[in-house]
């Protein structure tokens, strides 16, 4: 009696840890057999946010892939406290792994939130695919393709197996902004972003000021000027303020 009470309430605390699992890993699995092989293939995470593309001819013999959405709270130990997770992170296993032997790579791509919206997705920081290098304990960013037009970042792989997620940086979005004479020109000087990059500057003391800046040069330096997020040229601090302001309070958005 004793013995079969043990054995019911071990088999509840199983069946619990497997609906506690599937609650927290969404799971969709496919076979590639020859045929599938020689055609290639596309999965999709059972959000349909995340695709995996394979190649014809990328992979040996048939085998199983597992494509898995995991809760975030799975990972939450390991997210990186100087950039965001952007949406769900995602897992893929060739569960035979001799079927891939690393000579071609899988096109991955990971869809924005569907929350966001058009608009709103065009506004945000760096956002690249990283993956969870279990070696080193830490999430190491992908050569990826931030593309706001199809509410998306890419990126390839040559991995049979990985976690991965969107990661958006941290960059300090709200400062102090000056002026210099330099080109006449709505452009400016940024530590953060790349020559070449667009951003959206806009007057915290009047949201409705705003300008639109290509970014020509770099600076101002972080170490003299702690709180200064952007130099702007004359020319674009005119359509937010004086020039005798000398040095306003903005935020700055990347425009992709």
């Amino acid at each position: 009696m004793t013995r079969s009470i043990f054995v019911s309430i071990f088999l509840f605390f199983l069946v619990l840890d497997q609906a506690s699992a599937s609650e927290l890993e969404q799971i969709v699995s496919t076979t590639f057999d020859a045929a599938t092989i020689e055609a290639g293939y596309t999965l999709e995470s059972s959000d349909q946010l995340f695709r995996l593309g394979i190649r014809p001819g990328t992979l040996n013999v048939a085998t199983q892939i597992d494509v898995k959405t995991l809760d975030r709270s799975l990972m939450e130990a390991t997210l990186p406290t100087d950039k965001t997770l952007v949406g769900n992170i995602y897992l893929f296993d060739i569960l035979n792994k001799s079927s891939y032997d690393g000579t071609d790579f899988f096109f991955l791509e990971i869809r924005y939130p569907s929350a966001e919206s058009d608009t709103d997705s065009k506004l945000h920081g760096r956002r690249r695919i990283a993956f969870w290098n279990g070696v080193t304990s830490a999430w190491e960013e992908l050569p990826s393709e931030d593309s706001p037009e199809n509410l998306s970042v890419r990126a390839l792989i040559h991995l049979p197996y990985a976690r991965l997620a969107i990661f958006e940086e941290t960059i300090p979005e709200v400062g102090k902004a000056s002026w210099y004479a330099y080109k006449g020109c709505d452009c400016a000087a940024s530590p953060d972003y790349p020559k070449g990059t667009y951003l959206v500057v806009t007057s915290m003391n009047d949201p409705t000021k705003t300008v639109t800046v290509k970014v020509n040069d770099y600076g101002p330096d972080r170490s003299v000027h702690p709180d200064r997020v952007i130099d702007l040229d004359s020319v674009a601090f005119k359509k937010l303020a004086s020039l005798g302001a000398g040095v306003i309070e903005v935020s700055v958005k990347l425009l992709q």
